[in-house]
């Protein structure tokens, strides 16, 4: 129990943290060149990188998981084997499908 309080508040923090960088990397960014980006996507973005970057270990978990049963990279994945994958593994390909599409 103690583990998933941790890991809840060093997610909390890092998305925390990679938001307020996104705020300042956009308000820095719109004050040197003019240009007016919508509100709140550099945030955004920096709360989902960090986020990431603090559960990177259940990331890689689930990475090795999906190679472990098909021997393929997940990207590489039929949908067929990807479905596979799912129902055995069904939070690592959750975690997957969310750092894939950072990418």
């Amino acid at each position: 129990m103690r583990d998933q309080i941790n890991r809840i508040k060093k997610t909390a923090t890092q998305g925390a943290i990679g938001g307020l960088a996104g705020f300042i990397l956009e308000r820095g960014l719109e004050s040197a060149t003019g240009v007016d980006f919508i509100n709140g996507v550099f945030e955004a973005a920096g709360a989902t990188l960090g986020i990431v970057n603090a559960n990177k270990d259940l990331i890689k978990l689930a990475y090795d998981s999906a190679v472990q049963l098909t021997g393929k990279e997940p990207k590489d994945l039929t949908n067929e084997e990807w479905e596979q994958v799912r129902n055995k593994y069904p939070k690592a390909v959750e975690y997957l499908e969310r750092a894939l599409a950072l990418h």
